[in-house]
């Protein structure tokens, strides 16, 4: 197993910039009622502890400067321990996947301290982890330890830019400096490549007695018809969607960035399940970072469906949305490849 890949995981290490919080994390949700603190001795342990009388979800996460480099088709195990004041309140584990997905692991810690821990594995695409720890009921967290580790591989590969295993392509093959003794247990016979002028003549072709056949890198031949056209046969589109319930409040929030590069048509469609209008707006951005409103923004009243498409292209989009006290949404996100 690897080493444990969460920068600063027990706390210990402190901001200079902000000397009243651990280095390398940031406060994530809550409301103006909720209070973050960072409890313990200086030369440990120490906790952070979540003061969240009311409100959406609130957290800690990994800061964006130290996220976990990752890349796809890795399994990764979650190690958080947590206790609660209540015992049992509702709390939760989000993985960020970058701007490909995210995982959600929701649990009810008890009120001395205790060890969770998570398996998952990453989608195509994934270049690095952010995690976020934090509580969604009433009541108070406190966030001991968190730590993430690489199942497999066990070995670290390189990564290219865009997340892939680093392959280096030999350009040329050097000579052989001295002679290498080989044995040869079973001959085996070795193919010989002739090459020689051969004169000949050929007779005009014509369409009723010669033709072509042209075969498909899978060793098929390519079928036509009668009148020689080429028979095409169009592959499925693939489904993709994702869900998630959010709590709006008076705090503008925004869901989990989507990267729709290599996706043809995506909409969102949101589901006001709550008491009151809600305020939601699509934003569209060309790196993940930079936002900028693609339409106005849309109040969706209590028990309505609204449909969020994208007006203009860019690689990345989201949902903002505020209201005027806490009220939940239904989010789907739906598209075709």
């Amino acid at each position: 197993m690897t080493e444990n890949q969460v920068y600063n995981s027990h706390f210990l290490l402190v901001q200079e910039s902000h000397p009243d919080f651990p280095d390398g994390w940031v406060q994530t949700g809550g409301d103006k009622a909720t209070m973050w603190e960072w409890v313990g001795e200086p030369d440990g342990p120490r906790a952070i502890k979540i003061i969240h009388p009311s409100g959406p979800r609130a957290g800690v996460s990994l800061g964006n400067d130290v996220k976990i480099p990752a890349g796809e088709g890795q399994r990764w195990e979650v190690r958080v321990v947590l206790q609660t004041e209540p015992a049992e309140v509702p709390c939760y584990i989000r993985v960020y996947l970058g701007a490909v997905s995210q995982n959600l692991f929701t649990l009810r810690p008890n009120a001395e301290p205790e060890e969770y821990i998570r398996v998952f594995s990453t989608p195509a695409g994934v270049t690095g982890l952010r995690i976020e720890v934090g509580i969604l009921g009433q009541g108070i967290i406190l966030v001991h330890d968190i730590q993430a580790w690489r199942l497999y591989p066990k070995r670290e590969l390189r990564l290219d830019e865009k997340g892939q295993i680093y392959v280096c392509h030999v350009d040329s093959i050097g000579k052989i400096q001295s002679p290498v003794p080989v044995k040869i247990i079973n001959p085996i016979p070795m193919p010989v490549d002739v090459r020689s002028s051969i004169k000949t003549e050929f007779r005009d072709l014509t369409p009723c007695h010669d033709g072509v056949k042209i075969y498909g890198s899978n060793g098929n031949p390519i079928i036509s018809t009668s009148d020689g056209l080429v028979q095409i046969m169009t592959a499925g589109k693939k489904y993709i969607q994702s869900y998630e319930t959010v709590i709006g409040s008076d705090v503008l929030a925004a869901i989990m960035p989507k990267d729709v590069s290599e996706v043809s048509v995506y909409s969102y469609a949101v589901h006001n399940i709550g008491m009151q209008g809600v305020m939601v707006q699509l934003q569209i951005s060309p790196d993940g970072a930079i936002w900028t409103e693609d339409d106005l923004e849309h109040e969706i009243l209590p028990g309505s469906l609204e449909v969020f498409t994208s007006n203009h292209f860019l690689r990345y989009v989201r949902l903002i949305y505020r209201s005027q006290s806490p009220n939940p949404l239904q989010v789907w996100f739906q598209g075709q490849c």
